[in-house]
């Protein structure tokens, strides 16, 4: 693949598609895809159009040096925040309803897991209590017993990996993180008055 032209550069570093930078150009947008990997030149009218841009961008550091925030992104009082800000609020307001909600499943999974894991506690100690099964191939008295025990032992263990210390772990976990993104989103807010 041919070497990506400064043109291409500076339009992907500015965020701008091949036509938005052809328009400025006042080229065609096949001509700078061409320009861009290296088959064709720029018009001289389009090199005096791009001249201002390389040299601007350039000046401020190029491609290594993080630019500054922009008077709207610094200035949450600057007439064109207000909209971003509203963004920031709702989002805020969905990752709270989302919290809700997983605190909510979160603790129904809790309540789900409490007796299954007593269920385990309880029976395991009295399932190792039977007496072994008889090996001579007389009936066993405990098979009932014992055939009981295992499944519900069994059942309460499938159970728990639906409702257990895992899937609680992964939705404490979302919760951790939405509360990361709330506290971050808040810091983007101005200061409440009064």
């Amino acid at each position: 693949m041919p070497n990506q032209s400064s043109e291409g550069n500076l339009r992907q570093l500015l965020g701008l598609t091949q036509l938005e930078l052809a328009v400025h150009l006042r080229i065609s947008r096949d001509l700078l895809a061409q320009v861009e990997i290296n088959r064709r030149q720029l018009p001289t009218p389009a090199l005096i159009r791009l001249a201002p841009l390389l040299t601007l961008h350039s000046a401020n550091g190029g491609t290594d040096k993080e630019p500054p925030l922009a008077d709207v992104e610094a200035n949450s009082q600057h007439p064109d925040a207000a909209p971003g800000l509203k963004e920031v609020r709702q989002r805020i307001g969905q990752c709270q309803n989302e919290v809700d909600t997983i605190r909510y499943q979160l603790e129904k999974l809790r309540r789900q897991a409490l007796p299954l894991r007593r269920r385990i506690v309880v029976l395991t100690p009295v399932l190792a209590a039977l007496p072994p099964a008889p090996t001579d191939g007389s009936p066993d008295p405990d098979a009932r017993d014992r055939s009981w025990y295992t499944d519900l032992l069994a059942d309460a263990r499938w159970q728990l990996t639906r409702f257990g210390a895992v899937p609680q772990a992964q939705l404490d976990a979302r919760i951790q993180a939405l509360d990361l993104e709330i506290a971050a989103l808040q810091r983007l807010l101005p200061p409440a008055k009064g």
